[in-house]
C-alpha cells in the first residue's frame, strides 16, 4: 500500500472512538465536542498529520503563510471531527441532523429515484455525504452503498452504531462481482451510491480518466457512467454539506449519460466527469474545509 492510499484511513484509533461513543451515550455530546476540539488540536500539532491536508489546501489556499495554513488545516480536521460525530451521535441516538433540501434539489432527487431503471446516487467525499445517505430515507427505496472498508479503519458509518437505516454495502474490493450486485440492484429499480472522486485502493489506471481540478489533474474513475450507460439508470451527482451543524443538500444535478457506449474506453465518459469535478469545484468555493481527501490526489 502507497503513502497516498495508506492516507486514507482513519487517525483516531478504536479506543478513542470508544471513548466519544461512550460519552456520546452518556448524552454528553456538548462534552464530547469540547474534546474533539482539544483531540484536532492536537492532531494538527503532528506535522506528519498535518502534512496530509497540505496538498488539497496548498491548492486551494495558495499563497497564505505558515499562520494561515495552521489554521485552515486546524479549520479542515474541525469539520471533519464534526462530521464523524454527527454520524456517531445519529447512529447512536437515531437522531438526525438533517434539514430539508430545497425544492429543486427535491425534485431532481424524487425524479432520479423514479426512474423505473434503477438510480445512482454519485457523491464524492466532501461536505456530509454520509449524513446526506440518511435523506434517501424520504424515497422509501432499498439503498446500496458501494464501499472500500480498509481494515485498520476504526471509524464507521452512521447506521453501523446500531440505529439508522441498515444499508446494503457492496464490496468495492471485487470490482466485477461489486458490478454485477449492483447492476441488480438497479434492474430492481433500487438506488446505488457511490463514491466519484478517486480511484479505489488496487484499480487500475484503465479505469479512471484525467480531468482538470483546483488547477491541476485529478485521475477519477469511471464505473459510475459505465454503470448507467449499462443499465440505463438515472445517474444524480448529490453532494450533501455540514452548515450550522446541520446537513442538507448543496448540489444535485442529473448526468444524463446515453446507454450503449463503449465501456472498454473511459474515454468515452470523460464529459460526465468534467461535470463531475466541476461539481466538486462548486462545493469546494463555498464549503473550503469541508473537502476530504487526505492524500495528493494530483500525484496519482
Amino acid at each position: 500500500m502507497s503513502g497516498a492510499q495508506e492516507a486514507r484511513g482513519s487517525l483516531g484509533s478504536r479506543f478513542q472512538y470508544g471513548i466519544f461513543q461512550t460519552v456520546v451515550r452518556c448524552r454528553l455530546v456538548p462534552l464530547a465536542r469540547v474534546l474533539l476540539v482539544a483531540v484536532v488540536l492536537y492532531y494538527v500539532f503532528v506535522p506528519r498529520i498535518r502534512q496530509r491536508c497540505m496538498p488539497y489546501l496548498s491548492r486551494r489556499f495558495p499563497g497564505a503563510g505558515r499562520v494561515r495554513m495552521f489554521a485552515h488545516a486546524f479549520r479542515l480536521y474541525l469539520e471533519f471531527g464534526c462530521l464523524l460525530l454527527d454520524r456517531m451521535v445519529a447512529g447512536t441516538t437515531g437522531k438526525f441532523p438533517v434539514m430539508a433540501t430545497e425544492p429543486l434539489l427535491q425534485k431532481r432527487l424524487r425524479e432520479a429515484a423514479e426512474c423505473p431503471r434503477g438510480c445512482i446516487i454519485l457523491s464524492a467525499h466532501l461536505g456530509a455525504w454520509q449524513m446526506g445517505l440518511a435523506g434517501l430515507e424520504q424515497l422509501d427505496r432499498p439503498v446500496h452503498v458501494v464501499q472500500w472498508r480498509q481494515p485498520q479503519d476504526a471509524g464507521r458509518h452512521y447506521f453501523e452504531y446500531g440505529k439508522g437505516r441498515p444499508f446494503a454495502v457492496i464490496d468495492a474490493a471485487d470490482p466485477v462481482g461489486g458490478l454485477v450486485e449492483a447492476a441488480a440492484a438497479l434492474r430492481r429499480s433500487e438506488i446505488v451510491c457511490l463514491m466519484g472522486d478517486r480511484l479505489a485502493v488496487g484499480e487500475r489506471t484503465a479505469q479512471g480518466v484525467d480531468v482538470p481540478f483546483l488547477g491541476g489533474m485529478i485521475r477519477i474513475p469511471v464505473n459510475a457512467f459505465a454503470l448507467a450507460s449499462l443499465t440505463g439508470a438515472a445517474l444524480l451527482m448529490l453532494f450533501s454539506v455540514r452548515e450550522k451543524g446541520r446537513t442538507r443538500a448543496f448540489l444535485a444535478e442529473h448526468l444524463n449519460v446515453p446507454s450503449g457506449l463503449p465501456r472498454r474506453d473511459p474515454a468515452v465518459f470523460l464529459p460526465y466527469a468534467l461535470r463531475f469535478a466541476r461539481g466538486m469545484e462548486r462545493v469546494v468555493e463555498r464549503y473550503p474545509h469541508q473537502f476530504f481527501n487526505f492524500y495528493d490526489m494530483w500525484a496519482t
